[in-house]
């Protein structure tokens, strides 16, 4: 069972205003930009917004607001809120929409205590494997069929995640015909890797040859930016051969699986640089941590608090603020949607993974710009360091646990910390 905080929160905010069926759409509608000015949730204050869950016939000619027209107002949400896993600070009206900040320090402790058991229950779930997913033969070395046994590892690891699946139990066969039909199985399609100049299928260019153009890509990447004989170096080039391979597998799952996909074949096209950017992020995380647990254990900085005695209001930062709410609370919400299957529909939208990490490490990467983590020794310093530490860690499980759905090796896997730590420390 994975805990989606964010969705208890609507779901208290539908029963605040006395609707408890369960409602389909953005009624109650989830912010996730300009939040110190929007607010993080809002929803209409019109009644005609809300007139077909009102259940009522004579809502045509009411003129009050929904607020009033229930008999609520923004004081008792306020004190109502006050039970809930993510309490209000505060309500606006804006243009007929009633607009919530949530008390940020206490959501963000809720945020990080519980991004512990999510991450640890998805890494259990998906060490239980599954037979209930099945692909078509493959004995091609062509790119679609690459992309076909990257989609299938990812189907069975959004299966496992999924209660809807367990409850229905439905078979699902992939394959990259449109024609194929499997009895008792969901059939889902896996579409064709095009050449993006021709618009055909690729079939002159083999899978290896294009983890093979990948590993050429990045070494021009890594010796553009770090200046370094990368290509004669061992550990380099066993680093750019995983890195290829990743690319490769982010590239090919980026796209929802159903469409085609146009691929560049030029090693100078740049298609590498999003898991590049994605992992050099994980890089940075990971050498965060690891330098804040050496300074600990060379005694120059003092052990890390339990979570209970850290000052979580010094995370005061707008970008901390987002990593959180959308990314470290939104893990749950995003793997419920990579997923919808009922007695009618069987789909997978691993793609919208990839989009989460690239995102969230936008993010990230702007905070790591804007805000100096490992800091001086002094006693003034230590308890923010100690509350962005604990952030960052969050950050980190989430960011490897989304890569582990996608089967991508994380850096620390690709024993990249001791060649890119001091590199990365002074970017």
């Amino acid at each position: 069972m994975i805990d989606d905080e964010l969705d208890k929160f609507s779901s208290n905010v539908f029963k605040f205003l006395g609707i408890d069926k369960e409602v389909k759409g953005l009624l109650v509608k989830k912010h996730s930009n300009n939040l110190q000015i929007l607010g993080d949730y809002s929803f209409p204050n019109t009644v005609k917004s809300w007139s077909e869950l009102l259940n009522s016939k004579v809502l045509q000619n009411v003129t009050e607001t929904l607020l009033q027209y229930l008999k609520k107002d923004i004081d008792s949400l306020l004190q109502e809120s006050k039970s809930w896993a993510l309490p209000i600070k505060k309500v606006i009206e804006i243009k007929d929409r009633v607009h919530i900040f949530l008390e940020r320090p206490l959501a963000i402790r809720t945020a990080l205590s519980q991004s512990i058991i999510t991450n640890e229950n998805i890494l259990n779930n998906l060490n239980k494997g599954t037979s209930l997913v099945e692909h078509e033969s493959l004995n091609s070395s062509c790119i679609t069929s690459l992309r076909l046994r990257y989609t299938v590892k990812v189907i069975k690891n959004l299966y496992l995640l999924n209660e809807k699946c367990s409850d229905i139990k439905p078979k699902v066969f992939v394959t990259t015909r449109s024609t194929s039909k499997c009895e008792e199985s969901r059939v889902i399609l896996c579409g064709a890797v095009l050449n993006a100049k021709t618009g055909t299928k690729e079939s002159s260019i083999s899978a290896e040859e294009l983890i093979s153009i990948r590993q050429d890509e990045l070494t021009l990447i890594a010796q553009h930016k770090y200046g370094v004989r990368v290509s004669t170096d061992s550990k380099w080039k066993e680093f750019i051969a995983h890195l290829g391979e990743s690319a490769v597998a982010f590239e090919l799952l980026q796209i929802r699986p159903s469409s085609s996909i146009k691929i560049q074949f030029d090693a100078s096209s740049g298609s590498s640089k999003g898991v590049a950017f994605i992992l050099y992020n994980c890089a940075r995380l990971e050498t965060i941590i690891r330098t804040f647990n050496e300074k600990v254990n060379e005694g120059s900085y003092p052990l890390l608090p339990d979570l209970d005695e850290i000052q979580i209001s010094l995370l005061t930062h707008e970008d901390e603020w987002c990593l959180v709410f959308n990314y470290i609370l939104g893990l749950p919400a995003l793997l419920k949607i990579c997923v919808e299957v009922s007695n009618e529909r069987c789909e997978f939208r691993p793609h919208l993974i990839c989009a989460y990490l690239s995102s969230m490490v936008k993010v990230f990467s702007q905070y790591y710009r804007k805000v100096r983590i490992l800091t001086e020794p002094r006693k003034h310093l230590l308890p923010v360091m100690f509350a962005r530490i604990y952030m960052l860690k969050s950050l980190n499980d989430t960011l490897k646990t989304c890569l582990r759905i996608l089967n991508i090796k994380s850096v620390s896997q690709m024993y990249f910390y001791f060649l890119l730590r001091s590199l990365i420390l002074r970017v």
